[in-house]
């Protein structure tokens, strides 16, 4: 597979430094990389930008709109695209978390933590656009990208998929357990709320004590039954991934 890769700088040293980096890192990996480089967040988002799986965001570019901002634009248009922030100042970097940052780069960059948030990007991305589910329903068999699945809901015996459809939610129903539903989405990020709804953490937006808030404005109950176990997967993926969908 090829990704396309967006370096948005206006440190022309930076960029130079990790176009060079991504070359090496695909080589030693076995990836391809098509890399565009822009010093502008402006000429980017007058770009194509819509094509790039990972693009590396300065935060400060004090002759264009910052980083955080042009990053909220994307996320909206862009939810899947992995957003990696460059700074030269670490408090800003927790920032990048409010609009579903991976990660973050702190200038001058070192090849280890570059190397990091590369192998973290590629697992994301592995994980949001490889694994598909079978779905039979009353108009046929349906291949649905586990990715964009946000939550399951079981009601007498009948499983509710809420999926995500470009800019809109659609709802499939099949039959079944919510048993047999978690295991075979084992290692695939969800975890069970309640024991009516199986949640994939990429969608969730927030956590009270008593529910989870859905990028679909749905609020689904968190029992007290499921609420450590969820707690805990919510903070590893957060960890390991960061906040795609944000």
């Amino acid at each position: 597979m090829i990704y396309n890769i967006a370096l948005v700088d206006d440190e022309s040293g930076v960029s130079d430094q990790l176009e060079e980096w991504i070359k090496e890192y695909g080589e030693e990996k076995g990836f391809t990389f098509v890399v565009d480089k822009f010093t502008g967040t402006t000429a980017f988002m007058n770009s194509r930008y819509e094509s790039y799986n990972i693009v590396f965001m300065d935060i400060n570019l004090p002759n264009d709109i910052n980083g955080i901002k042009t990053a909220k634009k994307l996320r909206e248009k862009c939810p899947k695209v992995v957003i990696i922030f460059c700074t030269n100042y670490a408090q800003y970097a927790i920032n990048g978390y409010e609009v579903g940052a991976l990660g973050y780069l702190i200038k001058p960059v070192m090849r280890e933590s570059f190397d990091n948030n590369m192998d973290r990007a590629l697992r994301a991305l592995n994980h949001m656009y490889v694994n598909k589910i079978v779905l039979k329903t009353l108009d046929g068999q349906k291949f649905v990208p586990i990715c964009d699945i946000v939550y399951i809901e079981v009601m007498v015996h009948n499983l509710y998929f809420h999926i995500k459809s470009g800019d809109d939610y659609i709802t499939e129903r099949t039959r079944g357990s919510l048993n047999d539903i978690t295991d075979k989405v084992t290692n695939m990020n969800f975890a069970r709320c309640s024991s009516c709804y199986l949640v994939n953490l990429t969608h969730v937006t927030g956590v009270g004590k008593k529910n989870v808030q859905l990028v679909t404005g749905d609020s689904l109950t968190l029992s007290r039954k499921y609420q450590k176990e969820f707690m805990n997967k919510l903070m590893h993926y957060i960890a390991e991934f960061g906040i795609i969908d944000g």
